[in-house]
């Protein structure tokens, strides 16, 4: 989660920008992990697992904190805070099994369940509940109309990422470096290729091996648009954010899962800000240029480029994601979709 893509980005300016992209996700989380004090290997292998997230669990719309079809706000919060906590459990197991028998497995799934419950805890900062297709009609609006509304480009959710990420990796920190494993994680965390532990024989060494969806599912999800009445459908993160963060410190302390945020009372997660309704009466957001980028390949054969794909790094903006209007579907990576919450609907 970074900075974020302006509009003049998405009209293919060549400015340096950011967004809440999966390269975002990962430069957050290795910042907040090294600044607590944990060797920079674990951390490498943390934001790689935070980044993977998007492409290993694309369907399962709690893990970016998103409503599912026909679910309440409350139903979709409390999956999500579960979620948060099982994964927190989870890390406080596999820690007890590393000091017990120490190898690149554990290492790995270790910084696999913090990589993934960051993630989520990040998502809900841009987020917090926006079902499918909502996001998905922000998005178009974006790139076809020059319009800044898509909740992975806004200031707000950049900050309170970092915020809850730099919160949620200190009780983590806190935590490993009580058992005196910290060294020792930070050693098996990156085993080379083609070792590479639970990531199994590959030429790339597993923190190096980042993953993204493809553009298929980009395309798909930007389908979805359609189906979006105008409501606002998000839930109110002045409830959400802190009960994120209260169910990861509950998992890492071994304490019971976390009770329901609403108590019954669907209002208890209605968006504290009144947003007028959206007109959808003339139609989705559409252009040429939107139909003409999810066709496939290209008149000569070639594949697009994954839209996905992290934005260059500028050669004087080291751990940032310069974004380049070099192409249309460069400027499509840019739309924030890229940026990690473009998801399918869970079936």
């Amino acid at each position: 989660m970074r900075t974020l893509i302006a509009a003049a980005l998405i009209l293919g300016a060549s400015s340096p920008a950011f967004a809440l992209k999966p390269g975002t996700h990962a430069d957050v989380t290795q910042a907040a992990c090294q600044g607590a004090g944990l060797p920079k290997d674990l951390c490498t292998r943390i934001a790689t697992e935070d980044y993977d997230t998007d492409e290993r669990e694309w369907d399962d719309l709690s893990a970016h904190a998103q409503i599912e079809d026909n679910q309440t706000a409350c139903v979709a919060a409390d999956l999500a805070a579960t979620r948060v906590w099982h994964l927190a459990t989870t890390l406080r197991s596999d820690l007890a099994a590393f000091g017990q028998n120490s190898t690149y497995d554990r290492a790995g799934a270790i910084a696999s369940s913090l990589g993934r419950a960051l993630h989520t805890i990040q998502d809900d900062c841009a987020h917090h509940g926006m079902p499918n297709p909502q996001h998905a009609w922000f998005s178009l609006a974006d790139y076809c109309e020059g319009t800044a509304t898509n909740p992975d480009v806004q200031d707000s959710a950049i900050s309170c990422a970092r915020t809850e990420t730099a919160a949620v990796m200190k009780v983590a920190a806190d935590a490993i470096q009580s058992t005196g494993l910290a060294a020792r994680l930070g050693s098996y965390s990156c085993p080379p290729a083609p070792d590479n532990g639970d990531r199994g024989p590959q030429q790339t060494a597993v923190c190096q091996g980042r993953f993204l969806p493809g553009p298929i599912d980009a395309c798909s999800f930007l389908g979805e648009a359609d189906g979006w009445d105008g409501v606002d459908r998000t839930w109110n993160n002045a409830v959400a954010v802190p009960a994120l963060r209260a169910a990861f410190a509950a998992g890492l302390a071994g304490h019971a899962a976390p009770t329901s945020m609403c108590h019954g009372d669907e209002r208890v997660l209605s968006n504290a800000t009144s947003r007028p309704t959206v007109d959808v009466s003339q139609g989705t957001p559409s252009c040429f240029k939107a139909h003409v980028l999810c066709l496939g390949k290209a008149d000569d054969g070639s594949d697009p480029e994954n839209p996905f794909a992290d934005d260059p790094a500028a050669p004087a903006d080291a751990g940032c994601n310069a974004a380049r209007g070099d192409s249309g579907l460069a400027v499509f990576a840019m739309i924030g979709l890229a940026a990690l919450r473009r998801r399918r609907r869970a079936r």
